[in-house]
């Protein structure tokens, strides 16, 4: 993130003692999310995974108010994620990513308002820090997940 995010640690509904930790910083450009919340047990099976990660999404695109405009598959090193263009309310748009590793949901979310009358080098701008900052996500070795 280009400067220092505000921590937020919400619990998840309907999962007791599981929490969403929420790591949020808006600047002019856009506005950065990185979130994760840690399960109490490991899924390895491809198709619980994708299924939690279709869950997420659903969960994401109904409580931002927002429409689902495409999704894709995607994997960071060998783990299954999700790729996400939602349209939001009042003009903006957010490309979010998510993966589940061991037994951890990571999510990164890009927000911004594009206009129509952006010039061609502000909409180059944003696309190059959109991509910089998806891609800026890694994982560390973690056996412990």
């Amino acid at each position: 993130m280009p400067g220092k995010p505000i921590e937020r640690v919400q619990p998840l509904e309907g999962r007791p003692g599981i929490e969403n930790h929420l790591l949020i910083l808006e600047t002019k450009l856009a506005g950065y999310v990185v979130s994760y919340v840690q399960f109490p047990d490991e899924v390895t099976d491809p198709a619980t995974i994708k299924v939690l990660l279709d869950r997420g999404r659903e969960g994401g695109v109904a409580s931002s108010g927002g429409t689902l405009k495409s999704e894709k598959e995607i994997k960071l090193n060998d783990y299954f994620g999700q790729e996400w263009l939602i349209d939001l309310p009042g003009g903006m748009t957010a490309t979010a990513r998510a993966y589940w590793v061991k037994r951890t949901l990571y999510q990164t979310i890009f927000v911004t308002t594009p206009k129509s009358d952006d010039s061609a080098e502000v909409k180059k701008l944003r696309q190059q820090t959109e991509t910089r900052f998806l891609d800026s996500f890694t994982l560390k070795a973690d056996p412990g997940n």
